[in-house]
């Protein structure tokens, strides 16, 4: 038997979710934890121009990983008898305040990234050696930057999709919706 059109739906947001949380790891428990404790050690860049590059990165990764994603999977285990996660999206609308400041900073973040990668070869340095790594899967710390500006409007998409595959008569439809 065939999924239903919505649970894929549903599936492809916890995937997609997964991915995502791990790439805020890479970009808070790694990136800023380690340029942090350089910082502190007065190796590369002062302290207050690591904050301002990441910014609030620290607790959309704790919103995510602590319990958007474990709510989605729970969702996800529990499908068969109860096939829903409309309520769940609507518990993340408030927190979604907390891309604005991300968002609103993000320019100013890369240019910082830029300024200080020619002011401070540790810097420069560092940021190469974490790149390097497997877990960055060949991609700039930029680039990671960027995933947090995406992921709003892929919600969107996903839930419209998810709203449009739901029979007329479920539950999840004025959650969802």
């Amino acid at each position: 038997m065939q999924e239903p059109e919505e649970k894929k739906i549903a599936l492809e947001l916890l995937e997609t979710e997964q991915a995502y949380v791990t790439r805020l790891h890479l970009l808070d428990q790694i990136f800023y934890t380690e340029l942090m404790k350089e910082a502190r050690n007065g190796k590369t860049v002062p302290e207050e121009v690591v904050k301002m590059i990441f910014s609030n990165i620290s607790s959309i990764y704790q919103f995510h990983a602590n319990f958007f994603l474990p709510e989605l999977q729970q969702r996800m285990e529990d499908w068969s008898c109860n096939p829903r996660i409309g309520d769940v999206i609507q518990k993340l609308a408030p927190f979604l305040k907390m891309y604005g400041e991300y968002v609103k900073n993000f320019d100013k973040a890369v240019e910082l990234i830029t300024i200080w990668s020619e002011k401070s070869p540790p810097f420069q340095e560092l940021i190469a050696d974490i790149q390097k790594r497997k877990v960055c899967a060949n991609l700039t710390l930029q680039h990671h930057m960027l995933e947090p500006v995406q992921r709003i409007p892929r919600y969107e998409l996903l839930l419209k999709d998810y709203v449009q595959k739901l029979p007329p008569e479920s539950p999840d439809r004025n959650d969802a919706e």
